[in-house]
């Protein structure tokens, strides 16, 4: 009696892709992690993790889910935006700028998800990209208090722009007069400081 070819069902095909997509968006994210520079990697500041820092086991499945979620509805820029999210709580800088810009391929171009990306291509040692995100972001809506302020701190602090940085936090003083740094200082003392050179 002869072998019959065994056939596969609509099911185990679908299942079968699905896992091979995710498979193989793993790997790539792997690849890209290990060819990035070490000195790409920026510290995010007192108290933040970094990217390579362990994520806790419920989040960790929550981000797996996201990634086979995406893997399967690519084109679902809620989910890209919602990895990215995840990615961007903990500190993974290249994958939530990867996750961020295909959400905004897709055509979620929010003023806060221009924002995240430009705070995570900080992150990722990218001043120049992470200005014109929050310019992006700007352009969207000109009183994104997020935005301008997070602009000011590239500024300051990456590019070296003191002019640049009291200017953005010029702008986000004229919208919200009594803006504070995360640390409760006021930034209307920052601009004077920086003003006077």
């Amino acid at each position: 009696m002869a072998n019959q070819a065994r056939t596969f069902g609509k099911g185990e095909l679908i299942t079968a892709v699905v896992i091979a997509l995710a498979v193989g968006f793993f790997a790539g994210t792997v690849v890209m992690e290990l060819r990035q520079p070490a000195g790409a990697r920026v510290q995010a500041g007192a108290g933040a993790s970094s990217e390579g820092e362990a994520v806790s086991p419920e989040t960790q499945a929550h981000i797996t889910e996201l990634e086979i979620a995406t893997a399967t509805k690519p084109g679902d820029s809620g989910l890209w935006v919602e990895l990215g999210n995840l990615y961007f709580d903990t500190h993974q800088a290249q994958k939530s700028v990867a996750a961020y810009q295909k959400a905004i391929a897709l055509g979620t171009a929010s003023p806060d998800v221009w924002t995240d990306l430009g705070i995570m291509q900080r992150e990722a040692g990218q001043p120049q990209q992470a200005l014109a995100s929050f310019d992006a972001a700007l352009k969207l809506n000109p009183r994104h208090e997020n935005a301008l302020y997070n602009k000011g701190v590239v500024f300051l602090h990456d590019t070296g722009d003191k002019a640049g940085a009291a200017k953005a936090w010029g702008r986000l003083l004229e919208i919200n007069p009594g803006a504070k740094t995360p640390d409760g200082r006021p930034l209307s003392d920052i601009v004077a400081e920086l003003k006077r050179g």
